[in-house]
This record gives C-alpha cells, structure tokens and sequence, in this order.
C-alpha cells in the first residue's frame, strides 16, 4: 500500500482516537527521513555499478548520469523538495541525488523539511476527513454510483471506437 494512502487512514484513525497523532508526526517524519536517506545510499554507494550493470535494460547509459550530475547540480534542492510531494517518482529521486553524488548535507536538510511537510500535509488531511467522515460517506455515496456510471460508459465508447478503428483498417488494407 503507498505510503501517502496509510498516512491518510493513519490521521482517519487519529481522528477517532485509535491513534495519537503526535507520535504519529514524530514517527513517520522520521521514517519519511529515514528511508530517503536509505535511498540516497543506495544511489551514492551501488547506484553507478547497478546502472552500469542492468542500466541498459532502461534505456539508461553514461551520458544519462553525468545530465543527471549537472541537473542535480544546479537543482538539486529544488529536486528533492517538490519530488517528495510527487508520488509516482519520490522514491527515485533519493537515488538519482545519490548517483549523482548530491551534497548530502543539502540532501538532508532538503529531505527534512519537505518530508516533514509531506507528513504532517497528509497526517492532517486524514485527520480532517476523519473528522468529517460521516458528511464525506453520504457525498461519496450520492455521487459513487455517477461516478461508476461515467465509468463504465466511458470505457463502452472507448471499446466500440478502438473496435471501429479495427474495423476500417482492415478494410482498407488489402489482402495480399
């Protein structure tokens, strides 16, 4: 399960009592910290080899680290600070600081404040919704069943258009 979707339910169950909510804050900001810094180690100390070894299988080669060198360079800070926000990728902008060989007390001070922000942000929005459960249960039960049906015709007129498409090109092309 994604890290941001258990801090959501973390703050849910804050908001009912299950849980405290400082100790959740102090807990998985150090843990936020924590595991980017393993990242980060992982790309300083094994991430070239392991480029160099498997990189080709993404398309990944020499020329691609040292732009990666010269980004982190010049953005490094900036990088880690808005990637921790980004969930698709935050988990490898920890290595690619490291491959690059990022100052890590930059690194760090970057890691900390946006990992702590990240936290807290969605601790709190959790909490919030937990709150207001009851109110967000009884929207999303007057507009799940729209929402389902915008769904399911959607992918209807996707299927009958692909299918279409299909269609017209194989009258087209000619059979040899």
């Amino acid at each position: 399960m994604p890290g941001d979707v258990v801090l959501l339910v973390a703050g849910l169950l804050a908001s009912h009592g299950t849980l405290n909510l400082w100790l959740l804050l102090a807990i998985a900001s150090f843990g936020a910290v924590l595991g980017d810094s393993a990242g980060y180690a992982i790309g300083r100390f094994g991430g070239v080899r392991l480029v160099s070894r498997i990189g080709h299988y993404f398309r990944v080669n020499d020329s691609h680290l040292e732009r990666t060198q010269k980004y982190f360079d010049s953005h490094g800070g900036k990088t880690i600070f808005i990637g921790r926000f980004a969930t698709g990728i935050k988990s490898f902008i920890p290595v690619a600081a490291g491959i690059s060989r990022m100052n890590y007390g930059t690194f760090l001070l970057y890691n900390i404040i946006a990992s702590v922000i990240n936290v807290v942000a969605l601790l709190l929005l959790g909490f919030f919704f937990g709150e207001s459960w009851a109110l967000i249960s009884r929207w999303i039960g007057y507009g799940g069943g729209v929402l389902l049906a915008v769904i399911v015709v959607a992918v209807a007129v996707f299927w009958y258009l692909r299918r279409r498409r299909g269609q017209e090109k194989t009258t087209q092309d000619p059979a040899p």
